[in-house]
């Protein structure tokens, strides 16, 4: 790919402002896809289980999400070269909209739960739209500016709908289902696409600046499919373990818990905001380094914290990580492929991400069970420091200054 062309003196490319809304607004319905209902899956069982076999079919309302995720990722993926962009945008908002207010009527769980799994397709579908348009209308810094743009509107959208999601359940299970409406305008966006061509793009294609690969999956970088398995890891093991470590400082309170918790979330934000203005100056390898550091740092401070004042401060520093690992992560992979291979490329990655909470999960809980909740705290502390080493020792087989400031498709200025 060309190095920063777009913020080298080039025009840079003429975009409506729906296609813009589209850009930004995939994340958003990902985010809110995966914690619409979990603040009320206790009344949905009080209401609508009748078994041991019906609760289990509760707690699956919101995992269910992430696994039909896995599928619909890549799948999403394969389908915009031959769909294009804007059909699939728009279906999937609208089945979006649909499955996700379903809840406000549907009186089976069973019914409940096949529309989750459709919100769940959808809302991959929607945000593979969003990263694929992003990575085929941008390079260099642009894209990074952009990838951030929206992994920080996603991040202050769930920040501002945990408040009102809670609000929507105290009046009722049903009503935080309204929230999926949200589908609806960015459907009415999607309208705004321009009417792409669909591309019935095979393997050996790639771009000028990139050599001929041939043969299944030959174009792929898979050295990213693992590192985004470790990333999403230890992205998400926080949210499941660290409400149980706060309480282990005394605190008992959910909403009180729910503010602590907000620490990481709004640096987060803010760093993600802020990811393409990094890239004018560093390398994404670098990136990924600062990152890892930050969140094995964060992670060991809270590990080792004898007061909430304590853990508030390491979740800040584990929130500066975590801001730049999925920008980062989409950037360096759209850099490492051509613009007939980003939706695919866009769509496996995504998968390996989704993929990785729930395999988190199963690796860190017979650890949580020895040693309680803080050992998910020692265990991604372990696996951000394991992978800050595993780079340095790739990148210290060059000169080590030019390449961290010197990267994959993605140089200093």
């Amino acid at each position: 790919m060309t190095t920063n062309s777009m913020s080298g003196g080039a025009a840079k490319p003429a975009i409506n402002r729906m296609t813009k809304c589209v850009m930004l607004a995939g994340g958003v319905l990902s985010g809110i896809a995966l914690i619409g209902v979990t603040a009320v899956l206790p009344q949905i069982e009080a209401d609508l289980a009748r078994s041991a076999t019906d609760k289990l079919l509760v707690k699956l309302l919101g995992p269910i999400i992430g696994l039909s995720m896995v599928v619909g990722a890549p799948l999403t993926g394969f389908l915009i070269d031959r769909l294009g962009a804007r059909r699939i945008q728009i279906v999937a908002c609208l089945t979006y909209t649909l499955a996700g207010t379903a809840g406000l009527y549907l009186a089976s769980l069973d019914a409940l739960l096949a529309s989750r799994l459709l919100v769940g397709f959808a809302a991959a579908a929607a945000v593979i739209v969003s990263m694929t348009l992003i990575n085929r209308t941008f390079e260099g810094v642009e894209r990074a500016k952009w990838m951030g743009f929206h992994i920080s509107t996603a991040l202050v959208c769930a920040l501002l709908a945990h408040p009102m999601l809670g609000l929507l359940g105290e009046l009722g299970w049903r009503w935080p289902f309204l929230i999926y409406i949200i589908g609806l305008p960015v459907a009415v966006a999607g309208m705004g696409l321009p009417r792409d061509q669909p591309v019935i793009a095979s393997p050996t294609q790639s771009s000028p600046n990139l050599p001929p690969r041939q043969g299944w999956l030959r174009w792929f970088p898979l050295r990213y499919i693992p590192l985004a398995l470790i990333i999403g890891g230890i992205a998400y093991m926080p949210t499941v373990y660290f409400p149980y470590v706060v309480r282990g400082f005394g605190v008992t309170s959910p909403a009180i818990i729910s503010l602590i918790l907000l620490a990481d979330s709004a640096i987060g934000t803010i760093m993600a905001y802020f990811y393409g203005f990094s890239q004018r100056f560093i390398s994404t390898r670098t990136a990924f380094i600062f990152s890892f550091i930050c969140t094995g740092l964060g992670m060991l401070i809270v590990s080792l914290s004898s007061s909430l004042g304590g853990l508030i401060a390491g979740m800040m520093v584990y929130g500066l990580g975590i801001g730049w690992f999925t920008p980062n992560l989409m950037t360096a992979v759209s850099n490492n492929v051509s613009r007939d291979e980003q939706a695919r490329a866009v769509g496996i990655i995504k998968a390996a991400h989704f993929i990785s909470a729930p395999a988190a999960i199963l690796a860190v809980e017979p650890i949580t069970r020895l040693t309680g909740p803080m050992g998910s705290v020692w265990a991604g502390a372990g696996l951000s420091l394991l992978a800050v080493v595993l780079l340095m020792i790739r990148l210290s087989g060059g000169a080590l200054p030019g390449r961290l400031l010197a990267d994959e498709g993605v140089l200093a200025e």
